[in-house]
């Protein structure tokens, strides 16, 4: 009896829960329908506009107006130039083998290297590195370290009993035994050194330069030595480039050769301080194990540990490769640093915190939530994916921070479509001046083009100016090749006009718009001009030495009567004073008064 009561009531049972079931879905279709109504509604424009944050949230502006993210560019290793090579070979060998004038003037050159000598550094140590005996090295540099300190200890004394002397004469015998119970007195009231600051006094303890050591114990004829010499000295060299990708390669070094220069290159590092940041930061995350541990000593030595201290740099292009660095290691610990970054006013700085956002990626984007959150008030929507939501708060920066930029933009633009080119320009001028790598610059170039033919006929070297400027403004737009023709052809009208015609200028301007009609006929114009002036030449050739020869015959003849007037006179008037006696009268002739 219970069987049958309870197989006539199971059917009961699951008819309910089938209906509930069947309520529910009903119910779910229901409410996903009404949940859809308010949009079709209010695309049809049939119910209320919902409130203005609402609306921002719901409908963001479309992924085509908004900013590009740049992409961070990956570490290449450049290959050494070849006299880059000759060069530090050159340095090396005068310093190893050279006089002491050789030396010296290797010392300075290492001073005064430029960061093209990365490259080449790097592929001598390279060579190093697989030819060094590191066993016999480390006994030559731990030789001249015991030499090089007893030197300076030497050196102090002599300074320091020097100095005794000196207050010894000044203030007489009787201060001595005081002197010496002070200084037992402060020997005992000495707190004791822990570890750790014995182990600071050890990797301190030799003051000098490592490299001065190892020269002061000249072994020239010992291969050892001489590749110890290059290695210390291509270290210091690293050091005087002070970029990022120099510090690199100086971690990489540490690599290489371990406790044979980590002291050296600890000091080098110190030196370098902020400079040597960006590469330590990305040092944690090196291959080799004791890099990153050195290089989290040396961050946390310089007190850059953490990204809110590493950004606290002074110098740009140092914070630039710092933002850069954490993007590399893909830090998410640095995001909200970096995003404080993204719109500052240094293009330099907002380029590489956006690099950096774009490098580190989807693991940001609870940072770039609220990023948004607190620029917008509202919360993101889910659908939004990380870089959509990078995009969207670097265009609110951008809008933010250029609002004066866009608004003369608008000017500008107004003034071009009433064909005001003067002040249209001129809006766009100032555009350029606060922001030259505005977003919507190539919107600029028609009317830099449209303002150049106004200005071709009085002013050609200002529409030259117009027209570079459009093509600088959009080098890749329809009308470039255009552009580029009028340029060619204005510079061949200036040259023309300036009496040194060049045909070149014109026929590049054929070559790049073949519709060029005003080009064409200058071309033929400046050769018929060349032409005519060879057919008129001859004229004036002959013309020319119809008049030498004429002038020639005038002064012959002037010479010849110059030369017979005198004579003439001589005759009609006697002889001159001074002059030869007349001749004597023949004998037959009479005389005058004889009978």
């Amino acid at each position: 009896m219970n069987r049958p009561g309870r197989a006539a009531r199971s059917p009961v049972v699951l008819g309910g829960t089938v209906n509930h079931v069947s309520k529910l879905a009903s119910s779910f279709v229901l409410v996903s329908a009404l949940a859809l109504v308010p949009l079709h509604v209010h695309a049809a424009g049939e119910i209320t506009q919902p409130s203005a944050s609402a609306s921002a949230a719901a409908a963001p502006a479309a992924p085509a107006s908004l900013p590009e993210l740049p992409k961070l560019q990956p570490i290449v290793l450049q290959e050494p130039d070849a006299a880059a090579l000759q060069e530090l070979d050159r340095v090396l060998e005068r310093l190893t083998t050279g006089d002491a004038r050789g030396k010296e003037t290797a010392r300075a050159a290492i001073a005064e290297v430029t960061p093209s000598v990365v490259p080449a550094v790097r592929a001598r140590v390279q060579e190093l590195r697989a030819g060094l005996d590191r066993k016999e090295a480390q006994g030559l540099l731990d030789d001249a370290r015991k030499a090089g300190r007893k030197s300076l200890r030497d050196k102090e004394k002599a300074e320091k009993a020097e100095k005794a002397g000196k207050e010894k004469d000044k203030a007489g015998k009787d201060d001595k035994a005081p002197a010496k119970d002070d200084k037992a007195s402060k020997d005992a009231k000495a707190p004791k050194k822990s570890k750790a600051d014995k182990e600071k006094d050890k990797d301190a303890e030799d003051e000098g330069d490592w490299l001065e050591f190892v020269l002061a114990s000249p072994k020239p004829k010992n291969d050892t030595w001489r590749d110890l010499v290059r290695l210390l000295a291509m270290e210091r060299m690293l050091t005087a480039a002070g970029t990022t990708p120099a510090v690199r390669e100086l971690l990489q070094m540490y690599s290489y050769f371990g406790e044979l220069l980590r002291v050296d290159l600890q000091r080098q590092i110190a030196k370098l301080r902020d400079r040597a940041v960006p590469a330590l930061i990305e040092g944690r995350q090196h291959d080799a194990k004791i890099v990153q541990r050195f290089a989290s000593k040396q961050l946390d030595l310089l007190g850059r540990a953490i990204p809110g201290e590493a950004v606290g740099v002074t110098d740009p292009q140092a914070l630039a490769d710092i933002l850069r660095a954490y993007g590399r290691t893909r830090d998410v610990d640095a995001v909200r640093v970096i995003l404080s970054f993204s719109n500052s006013d240094r293009i330099q700085l907002r380029e590489a915190a956006r690099e950096a956002i774009a490098a580190i990626g989807e693991p940001g984007i609870w940072q770039l939530r609220d990023a948004y959150l607190n620029q917008t008030g509202n919360k993101a929507p889910r659908e939004f994916t990380w870089d959509r939501i990078a995009r969207e708060l670097f265009g609110m920066y951008d809008r933010a921070r250029l609002a004066e930029v866009y608004k003369l933009m608008d000017e500008g633009a107004a003034h071009a479509t009433a064909s005001r080119w003067v002040e249209a320009t001129s809006a766009f001028d100032k555009v350029l001046a606060r922001s030259p790598v505005f977003e919507r610059r190539k919107e600029m170039a028609p009317a830099y083009v449209a303002h150049a033919k106004t200005l071709e006929e009085k002013e050609p070297a200002a529409a030259l100016e117009m027209l570079r400027k459009a093509l600088r403004l959009d080098p890749k737009g329809e009308g470039a090749r255009k552009v580029e023709a009028e340029i060619a052809y204005l510079e061949g009208v200036t040259l023309i006009a300036r009496g040194t015609p060049d045909k070149f200028p014109l026929t590049k301007a054929i070559e790049l718009d073949p519709s060029n009609e005003r080009a064409k006929r200058a071309l033929a114009s400046l050769e018929q001009e060349r032409i005519e002036p060879q057919k008129s030449s001859l004229h004036r050739y002959v013309a020319a030495g119809g008049v030498g020869i004429v002038a020639l015959i005038a002064m012959i003849a002037m010479i010849f009567l110059a030369r017979r007037k005198p004579d003439a006179g001589r005759d009609a008037e006697g002889p001159r004073a001074g002059g030869n006696p007349p001749a004597p009268p023949a004998p037959d002739a009479p005389v005058a008064g004889a009978e």
